[in-house]
């Protein structure tokens, strides 16, 4: 029984070494699992920090942007009622322009109705005289 006690004995050795062994690698596997752990939650973080450093620039860009186009839809707004007045101006100028043109066009209908008037009494006064002289 000596051999076999022995052989329990070499058994429960080996045993209690592997375990040991099995300890260690376990430890081992923790602790690369525990950096890895670190190092992932510090490569978030260091994403995060650069996507909210991004999100920031780009909210500012955003900002400036739609600073310049309030500026220039302002400078539309004003550009469009300039031109609505040079509008407006002009057609005023048109209008007393078209007046003037219709007292020219009335004095020169006048003048024409005068001298039709009188080219009319005129041309019955010659029909008269030359009715009368052939009578």
């Amino acid at each position: 029984m000596n051999a076999a006690s022995s052989k329990k004995k070499i058994i429960k050795r080996e045993l209690a070494e592997l375990k040991l062994s099995l300890n260690k690698k376990r430890d081992k596997l923790e602790k690369r699992k525990l950096e890895n752990e670190l190092m992932v939650r510090e490569q978030r973080n260091k994403y995060q920090k650069k996507i909210s450093e991004l999100e920031d620039s780009l909210n500012t860009k955003t900002k400036k942007i739609e600073k310049k186009i309030a500026a220039l839809e302002k400078e539309i707004a004003k550009d469009k009622k300039e031109l609505m007045n040079a509008i407006a101006l002009e057609q005023h100028e048109a209008i007393d322009h078209l007046e003037t043109y219709l007292e020219e066009v009335s004095h020169k209908y006048r003048n024409l109705s005068g001298i039709w008037k009188t080219l009319r009494k005129e041309v019955k006064d010659i029909i008269r005289k030359k009715n009368k002289s052939k009578k």
